[in-house]
């Protein structure tokens, strides 16, 4: 009688302890995939600062237009108000901003600007007054008005368009493609105008 009972306890113990394998097997399964899913999730981070009327979103490798065109802002800014008693702060305070496979290059189309007005005796203002970002090519434009100032106090007004791509590469903003010219925005809408023109004539 008492070995049956000590025997139908020990099976009822031998399934549990099966029934528990198992299910330690479920747990530390789940515990895997938890931890995949956590180390693999991208954050995205919300900013609002006080001078930014828009949210700026910013992850790992991507953000959104209110980010391009503020980063965007802040280079043509820089660029565009470059003088000979300036010219290297702006060089070197740019270096984190451009990726450095384009870095050298700018760096020495800002010294050589600088230069050149140094030599001419001329000086410049830039008054940006509109900041654009188009998705399809993701190029953002920065449009203003350039002051060139003459050694005579002139000045000359051009409208100007700084064009640049920004990529985001762990989480930090670089600029990617730049160029500056005069005139209208290089939309992908202007380029397809213009190369129909160019073809009429």
């Amino acid at each position: 009688m008492k070995g049956s009972k000590y025997t139908k306890s020990f099976k009822d113990a031998m399934a549990a302890t099966a029934v528990q394998k198992y299910a330690n097997v479920a747990m530390a399964g789940a515990l895997l995939l938890t931890s995949i899913l956590a180390f693999n999730q991208r954050e995205r981070v919300v900013l609002v600062p006080p001078i930014v009327h828009e949210q700026l979103e910013v992850s790992l490798a991507s953000a959104n237009a209110e980010y391009h065109k503020s980063w965007a802002l802040y280079v043509a800014t820089f660029v565009g108000n470059v003088n000979p008693g300036n010219s290297a702060f702006v060089a070197d305070g740019l270096k984190m901003a451009f990726a450095p496979e384009l870095y050298s290059e700018t760096r020495q189309r800002i010294l050589e600007q600088s230069e050149d007005l140094r030599v001419s005796g001329r000086s410049l203002r830039f008054f940006p007054d509109k900041v654009s970002f188009e998705k399809a090519s993701a190029k953002t434009f920065v449009t203003g008005k350039q002051e060139i100032v003459s050694a005579s106090g002139a000045i000359k007004e051009q409208e100007v368009v700084y064009e640049m791509q920004i990529k985001i590469r762990d989480g930090m903003p670089v600029v990617s493609a730049f160029d500056y010219y005069t005139g209208a925005p290089r939309t992908l809408e202007w380029l397809a105008k213009n190369s129909a023109r160019d073809k009429r004539d």
